[in-house]
């Protein structure tokens, strides 16, 4: 009567079965469908396993009610917003030099002598009130000329500001603007501004100046211009104005 296979016998039996099964398996030819082709098995939604799976466990995350404090909520609470600190704060008063009640009416009190004007351009515009940039403007008829304009206040006067506008936007060049007041008369001159403008067509065209003095009894302020401090140009003032 034959023995029969010991326990032992018996799984290394299974073992060398399942090998063989897996040798088959993975070292067997296959047609190219089966080579490329994965195979994932599906649900009845027609999505892959993994992904109806994932699928279900985020919808039933979302369904999983939130607790804030002791209070069931729907959604986290958005903090609120800190109310602003309490501010002691007031309009800023305009500056003395730019205040229109003070400033001086030029054509009224005083009398205006100038090297050259371009009738198109004459001096009447510089003082017409219209600034920024386009507005009428004061032009000398001469290029490359160094200009002078010379205000000759009719009783001496205090200047406690001067804005002064200047445009250029046709070429690149260099302007300066020297500014000196005399309280004799014009008999002499002291320097009080000097100020210089680059222009470029494709960059800066528009420059607006701001000062402010502290100047008694003035009798002559007089501005120098220089159109051709670099490159080449002609004198221009768009707008001039001054403040007591």
């Amino acid at each position: 009567m034959a023995k029969a296979p010991s326990r032992t016998q018996r799984r290394h039996v299974r073992e060398k079965a399942t090998i063989d099964h897996l040798v088959q398996y993975v070292y067997e030819p296959k047609t190219p469908d089966e080579k490329h082709t994965e195979r994932r098995p599906t649900t009845s939604t027609g999505l892959p396993v993994e992904d109806q799976v994932r699928k279900e466990w985020k919808a039933a995350l979302a369904r999983i009610p939130r607790f804030f404090g002791d209070k069931r909520v729907t959604e986290l609470p958005v903090p609120a917003m800190p109310s602003p600190p309490r501010l002691r704060k007031r309009p800023l008063e305009a500056n003395p030099a730019t205040s229109a009640a003070d400033e001086i009416d030029i054509a009224g009190c005083a009398a205006i002598a100038y090297t050259s004007e371009d009738p198109a351009h004459p001096v009447e515009h510089m003082l017409d009130g219209c600034c920024g940039p386009g507005a009428p403007r004061w032009m000398s008829a001469r290029s490359d000329t160094t200009e002078h304009i010379v205000i000759e206040i009719d009783r001496p006067q205090t200047i406690s500001g001067l804005v002064y506008e200047v445009e250029e936007t046709t070429r690149e060049r260099t302007q300066e603007v020297r500014v000196e007041a005399s309280e004799d008369g014009g008999q002499s001159y002291r320097q009080i501004l000097v100020q210089e403008y680059n222009f470029s067509p494709g960059g800066a065209t528009y420059q607006r100046e701001e000062q402010r003095f502290n100047l008694r009894q003035v009798t002559h302020l007089r501005l120098t211009i220089v159109p051709n401090k670099s490159g080449s140009g002609t004198a221009t003032l768009t707008a001039l104005r001054l403040f007591a």
